[in-house]
């Protein structure tokens, strides 16, 4: 069983943003964590409220970290990973310290993790401290400052990973700070934690796993043949157990029967004896009563009749003669790559998918060529071309799609110029979707392995866009990303995974910068009042 070490702060240690209180192993990251590794690992949650990477707090006695991580690593000995989740209390105001000092304060704790086991090492760069932390309970320790910090945090703490040989994780991708407090993690964001520790986990010790369970098989396997042997063995033994005992009953059947027919013999012969006496008796009794006339006694033979029974039998002779339909032409039909292709299936591109796509370009070309004051033809045309459309869609000219019945827009869509869709799989699109210029949503895929690749083979991934949201120009949407309802996506961003509902992100690649909060709300519904 291999031991993981997770050594962090009050957000390792479960502290909860609502009550104080301690979220139970069910909740906090490293009990979930050790639920989804199962029986092969064993976590050990050794998160400390207020614990920094170097720093003595004043206010906080005996959370040093650098104190006590050697004793830590000595008191769970063997430990196979040691997981480093802190940070985020360095960036108090009155450390004045900035990320490349709490990097460099990280790299002299993993060397001496390092000196003092030969476990491998995660360093775990901290969620993001919320936009709203400098009005939260926590202000006096965190300010703006530290908010524009932690956003620094991730890139200082990858690059120390890579130099002391570590795996690195960003968590500001994988989980947000509450509302409450801007700092702690609710049971929802410890779950993506968890789930994202057990991916890095299982990469880790990949290769190790992979052996195990190939030796594992082959014991299995091993069992099964030694168990599929020995039930060869009994039922072998069973049948040859059955024929003798099937012999010896035959014998025995043949014997039985042997010594009665011996004794049917032995009575048959006496009674054609005893017969014979009897009839020799009768006939001196006959002669006895004759004595004057002798009369010659005649044997009289029984006469035999023979019956002969004639059975007439009439035959019929039924002939049927049937008549297959044959159908269907060898290889697949056409509509069977299109399912494939929804599907997310390896597919070709047959005679018919090229028809639906010379069909959709005939569509676009039209509607490119149209006028603004064509707006009826332009909402006529693309009830033609797309799967479902809702109230109002508004799509400035030049756009380009594959297929075009596989995208499904809401209420009061919008794209501006220049907006190409390749619906390879499903685009669904919510209401109150608006796209700036050059938006592309990418859904077709093509194999790594260039052999297949060559064969022309490709596959699809779904893209799905929730109600109220904004995306601005140059975004790119790769295949098989969602997007949550109210969220807005920063110009040029390429988006390579998921986002979340109610939230401000851009990059390339796409990073969650904030949530959307009630002080956006406010301070827009009061520049509206402007108006």
């Amino acid at each position: 069983m291999r031991r993981v070490l997770c050594f962090g702060d009050s957000n390792t240690y479960g502290y909860s943003p609502v009550d104080g209180q301690r979220y139970g192993d069910d909740i906090n990251w490293p009990g979930v964590l050790d639920r989804l590794l199962g029986d092969k690992f064993e976590v050990i949650n050794e998160g400390k409220n207020g614990r920094t990477v170097a720093f003595d707090d004043p206010y906080k006695e005996g959370c040093n970290g650098m104190n006590d991580i050697e004793s830590c690593i000595e008191e769970h000995e063997p430990v196979d990973l040691v997981i480093i989740m802190l940070g985020t209390n360095d960036l108090k105001v009155y450390f004045d310290a900035s990320p490349q000092i709490i990097a460099e304060n990280l790299r002299e704790m993993c060397k001496i993790v390092q000196t003092k086991t030969d476990a491998r090492i995660i360093l775990a760069s901290p969620a993001l401290l919320g936009d709203q932390i400098e009005f939260s309970p926590l202000h006096l320790e965190f300010g703006r400052t530290q908010v524009d910090y932690s956003f620094e945090l991730a890139p200082y703490f990858e690059k120390v990973a890579k130099e002391v040989g570590a795996e690195f994780i960003d968590l500001a991708m994988v989980a947000m700070s509450s509302d409450v407090d801007c700092l702690h993690l609710m049971p929802e964001e410890h779950a993506k934690v968890a789930q994202a520790m057990r991916d890095k986990v299982l990469w880790i010790f990949r290769e190790e796993l992979a052996r195990e369970a190939r030796e594992e098989e082959e014991a299995r396997l091993r069992e099964e043949q030694e168990r599929e042997e020995r039930e060869r063995t009994i039922e072998a033994e069973r049948m040859a157990a059955e024929r003798e005992a099937g012999r010896r009953a035959e014998e025995e059947a043949r014997l039985r029967e042997e010594e009665a027919r011996k004794i049917a013999a032995r009575e048959e012969a006496n009674l054609d004896a005893e017969e014979g006496a009897r009839v020799r008796l009768q006939a001196i009794l006959k002669a006895a009563e004759n004595e004057v006339h002798k009369e010659e006694v005649q044997e009289i033979g029984g006469l035999d009749a023979d019956f002969v029974l004639g059975n007439d039998m009439d035959e019929a002779v039924q002939e049927s003669a049937g008549t297959a339909e044959i159908s269907g032409a060898g290889g697949f039909s056409a509509s069977s790559e299109k399912e494939k292709m929804l599907s997310g299936k390896l597919y070709i591109c047959d005679d018919t998918l090229r028809f639906e796509a010379a069909e959709a370009r005939k569509i676009t070309a039209v509607y490119n060529g149209t006028t603004n004051s064509e707006i009826p033809k332009r909402t006529e045309l693309l009830n033609r071309l797309f799967k479902k459309v809702g109230k109002t869609p508004y799509i400035e000219p030049p756009f380009r799609c594959d297929y075009g019945s596989n995208i499904t827009v809401g209420d009061e869509f919008y794209a501006n110029f220049d907006c190409i869709m390749l619906d390879c799989a499903n685009i669904k699109i919510g209401d109150h979707v608006f796209f700036g210029p050059k938006v592309n949503i990418y859904t077709a895929c093509h194999p790594i392995y260039a052999p297949v690749r060559n064969r022309q083979l490709e596959y699809a991934k779904e893209v799905t866009i929730g109600d109220d949201v904004w995306i601005g120009g140059n975004v790119t949407i790769n295949p098989g990303v969602h997007i949550g309802n109210n969220v807005v996506i920063g110009s040029g961003s390429v988006v390579t995974m998921d986002i979340p509902d109610g939230v401000v992100a851009a990059g390339n690649p796409c990073r969650i910068l904030r949530r959307i909060s009630e002080a956006d709300k406010k301070y827009w519904e009061e520049q509206m009042a402007l108006i």
